[in-house]
């Protein structure tokens, strides 16, 4: 069998690394109004969610027991910053959001299915191609965050914004 630890062998296997900087937000029917095209330009930063599966301990006799796989679980929350244009279209579009799933003067809002998106971060490649889709069935605004106003510096109006999600899916 040959030695597959070499530099040569690394660098054969990666010849394109995924590049951190190459990705897009896609959310084919905002909830809350706007387009598709304004998330997914005016998103700065995001992430891909994290999965994890448990352990479970199987106690045998006397010993530690055995480990074997649990439960798959997600965090259900998923990140991005946005920045925003004198416009406020981004703003705009997330408040309507958090509108309908609960509004500020009724006290009420609609419906799951109505208030729920799917959700995708797509990686890309340097060509602009989809290398790799990530879906985030069902997700939905849970926080805007807050934004600092300064006089003191000239750098663009951005906002954390927290989705939650039912479930993550890894596609193509």
């Amino acid at each position: 069998m040959a030695n597959n630890m070499g530099v040569d062998s690394l660098k054969a296997n990666l010849t394109n690394p995924a590049r951190s900087y190459l990705w897009d937000v896609i959310i084919p029917v905002p909830i809350g109004g706007g387009d598709s095209l304004t998330y997914q330009v005016r998103a700065q930063s995001t992430e891909i969610p994290e999965v994890s599966v448990g352990a479970t301990n199987i106690p045998y006799k006397q010993t530690g027991g055995v480990e074997v796989a649990g439960r798959k679980s997600y965090t259900h929350q998923w990140a991005c910053t946005f920045l925003e244009g004198e416009d406020m279209r981004m703003y705009d579009a997330l408040y309507e959001w958090c509108q309908k799933i609960v509004h500020d003067v009724a006290g009420i809002g609609v419906g799951d299915p109505l208030y729920k998106s799917d959700c995708y971060v797509n990686l890309l490649g340097v060509d602009g191609t989809t290398t790799k889709k990530f879906k985030l069935k069902g997700a939905w605004v849970q926080t805007i965050g807050s934004s600092s106003l300064s006089y003191d510096t000239d750098s663009v109006l951005k906002y954390n914004v927290t989705f939650r999600f039912d479930s993550f899916e890894v596609l193509a």
